[in-house]
């Protein structure tokens, strides 16, 4: 078991980014912003981490899901290389999810490789809103967090957008290149949802409140802080793998 460790960096060449980089069988990300205080409840009951399910009947509260969902293909299963292993995004089988942030945070697994940097690109459905940032790739493999800097024009609630990440396998981006693709939307809390995650005295219970409400982007940044918090949690390391 490696200790739990982060980094983080930014640099300007399309955009402004920010990437988090940490070691496979641990994982961090930068925590998100408080969404109020937690206070104690003690009528809640403890929340098992095996019970922890992410809901993916939500209902979007805005535009619906996209209409394509799927991921995008590349080349020899997304890996620059049959000697490496494929990289891989933390997102549900539907491939979709929501956010309370203005730009989400996207997970995303990369192994060992010979690639120096990806291209994070985002964009809403009618081409309106796009964004893209070169980021570089640490030394060491493990789990990247990638999100877009606050300066960046915030997402529209209610309004689906795309992303993709690319290994960019040489020097610079080509057709094949290993590609990822999911998609997001944001929502805005309305006072009680405030109010009900307020309550949530653990990160455990955040995690549980988030996955039953559809927000996954939230749900999986929980238990990466959950992850720091408690870096010799097996259970919990194998758990966040099983989001792959």
């Amino acid at each position: 078991m490696h200790p739990v460790r982060f980094r983080s960096c930014h640099l300007a060449l399309q955009t402004l980014a920010w990437v988090t980089v940490l070691p496979v069988t641990s994982m961090a990300q930068q925590p998100l912003a408080s969404l109020g205080p937690t206070s104690s409840d003690a009528n809640s009951p403890a929340t098992a981490l095996q019970d922890i399910v992410f809901n993916s009947d939500f209902e979007p509260p805005g535009t619906g899901q996209p209409r394509d969902t799927s991921g995008a293909g590349s080349r020899d299963g997304n890996r620059c290389s049959a000697s490496e292993d494929p990289i891989q995004a933390f997102m549900p089988d539907l491939n979709f999810g929501l956010t309370l942030a203005e730009q989400p945070t996207i997970f995303v697994e990369i192994p060992e490789t010979t690639a120096q940097q990806v291209v994070l690109t985002l964009r809403d459905e009618s081409g309106s809103y796009y964004e893209r940032a070169f980021l570089p790739i640490a030394e060491q493999d493990g789990i990247s967090s990638f999100t877009l800097p606050e300066q960046t024009p915030p997402l529209t609630p209610g309004h689906n957008y795309q992303w993709h990440v690319v290994l960019v396998c040489g020097e610079t981006v080509q057709p094949d290149d290993p590609v990822l693709t999911g998609w997001v939307q944001r929502v805005e809390l309305t006072a009680d949802q405030a109010q009900e995650l307020s309550a949530q005295t653990s990160l455990l219970e955040q995690a549980q409140w988030y996955a039953e409400r559809g927000y996954w982007y939230e749900f999986v940044g929980v238990l990466v802080d959950e992850a720091i918090a408690e870096p010799t949690d097996l259970e919990l390391q194998n758990f966040l793998q099983s989001l792959l």
